[in-house]
């Protein structure tokens, strides 16, 4: 009977099994991720690949309107078919349809944007970008970066920027600064990026001051920079790289722990054109600091000022021995004892090809001479093998055979690294006859020179029985 009482029940619908169930679920796992990971994935696709996600369902539709980030170049808004030519990606097609795209992308936000990043030619896209920084400064952005992408023509940065107090990372890249005396804004920044910027004295100091939150400072080849001035309290990180001469004076940076500077002097730069001023005559610009520049002067001024600094960074172009050879005034072998380098643990140095230079060699001796609880050095040569038989010795017969061994030399060095040519052996053999406390030291040379340089660096009478010295 319960056989009957069986047959007369409702038929039960089949069900899926749990391995199918699971199966069925997963088929959009990635839709199950929280918020903050989808907009980590939305932020590593092209812009408009990103902005088509809102179509795809329900649970993607607000994540584009709510995405931290954006990242805007000239193809992000060109139509899809010129992806093809590869110079569509530094052009904008048609620039009214491309600025109407991004304010509509500015008005459907649904947040604040965090990280606002701009490469396009700004001039070349609307002259007027006031209103693109004012809403996003407004709206109170924390990483900006701005990049004016033609060389050419430079582009003002606007009052926006410099009267927002919620950008914590800045970086202006090919642009002109004209900073308000009255300056209202920028008291939150820590991270400053100042790339091929146009922009005087007065003005860039008053920027950088303004920075009391700054921990981290980049300048790099800006143009109408002849003094670097720095007052940054907070500032731990510095790293200045200038195509001609320029000076740079630490005032206040009692925080600073890492610096590098690279002298790239260079050839005549890329011509640029301010829209206001008309076209900048950038090669007598260019010459007129060499006229009666004293390199020395400038190396003191910077070098100064980097008592607490513990890792320090110099690199010095071709161009940058010729000037500093025609300098009157002789580097003195140490800095005044005020200015000693008294934390300074690591040093690098990239020199020109022509290593052997007197003054080269002094300013080794005066920066041992004056850091004296140095415990590492890097030395690298930029040998060009085209002029290196033409390479001028100045050096005098036994330099450094002749100088006295640095506190730091005979106690604290332990690690010396060498890229150099064959005959650049004068300073390490000096290392290994003084410096009691090394225990590695390492030299990579240009050339099938190892086992020759290897046989007279082992007969040389160490001053420390520990250390170990590789030859590549």
């Amino acid at each position: 009977m319960a056989w009957e009482a069986d047959q007369n029940q409702p038929a039960k619908k089949p069900t899926l099994s749990t391995d199918q169930e699971e199966e069925q679920q997963g088929q959009d796992f990635i839709s199950l991720l929280p918020d903050q990971i989808l907009h980590t994935i939305l932020s590593k696709l092209q812009f408009r690949d990103a902005a088509v996600t809102t179509a795809v369902s329900k649970r993607w539709a607000p994540l584009f309107p709510t995405l931290p980030s954006l990242l805007i170049d000239a193809a992000s808004f060109n139509p899809r078919d010129s992806e093809s030519d590869p110079i569509d990606d530094f052009s904008v097609h048609d620039s009214i349809k491309w600025v109407d795209a991004l304010f509509s992308v500015l008005d459907s936000r649904k947040t604040a944007v965090k990280k606002f990043d701009i490469a396009v030619d700004v001039l070349g896209v609307d002259p007027d970008f006031y209103e693109v920084f004012r809403d996003v400064c407004v709206a109170g952005v924390e990483e900006l970066s701005i990049f004016n992408t033609n060389f050419h023509d430079l582009y003002r940065i606007p009052s926006p920027v410099f009267a927002c107090n919620t950008i914590v990372k800045l970086e202006i890249i090919s642009c002109k600064l004209k900073v308000p005396s009255h300056l209202t804004g920028l008291r939150a920044v820590k991270s400053l990026v100042l790339s091929e910027v146009t922009v005087v004295d007065d003005h860039l100091r008053r920027m950088i001051s303004r920075c009391k939150a700054m921990e981290k400072l980049v300048i790099y080849d800006c143009r109408k920079v002849k003094n670097i001035v720095i007052r940054a309290p907070s500032l731990s990180e510095l790293v200045i790289s200038s195509y001609r001469p320029v000076g740079v004076v630490l005032k206040s940076v009692p925080q600073l722990a890492s610096m590098k500077i690279s002298y790239d002097y260079d050839p005549l730069p890329l011509k640029k054109c301010d829209p206001e001023e008309g076209t900048d005559d950038e090669e007598s610009d260019y010459k007129k600091p060499f006229e009666g520049t004293n390199e020395v002067i400038n190396l003191l001024s910077c070098l100064n000022g980097l008592r607490r600094v513990e890792h320090l960074d110099l690199s010095f172009s071709k161009q940058y021995r010729v000037i500093l050879s025609k300098a009157v005034m002789a580097l003195p072998t140490r800095l005044s004892p005020k200015c000693y380098l008294v934390k300074l643990k690591k040093l690098r140095l990239r020199l020109p090809f022509n290593y052997n230079n007197m003054k080269f060699n002094m300013i080794i001796s005066c920066l041992l001479n004056s850091s004296p609880h140095l415990m590492e050095i890097i030395i690298s040569e930029d040998t060009d093998l085209h002029e290196y038989k033409y390479r001028p010795n100045d050096l005098e017969l036994n330099f450094w055979e002749k100088q006295l061994p640095a506190k730091c030399v005979k106690h604290h060095l332990t690690t010396a690294t060498f890229y150099l040519s064959e005959d650049c052996l004068g300073f390490p053999k000096f290392l290994l006859q003084n410096a009691g406390n090394l225990k590695n030291m390492n030299l990579i040379y240009g050339g099938n020179v190892a086992e020759k340089i290897k046989n007279e660096l082992f007969a040389i009478q160490k001053s420390s029985p520990d250390v170990e010295i590789m030859i590549k």
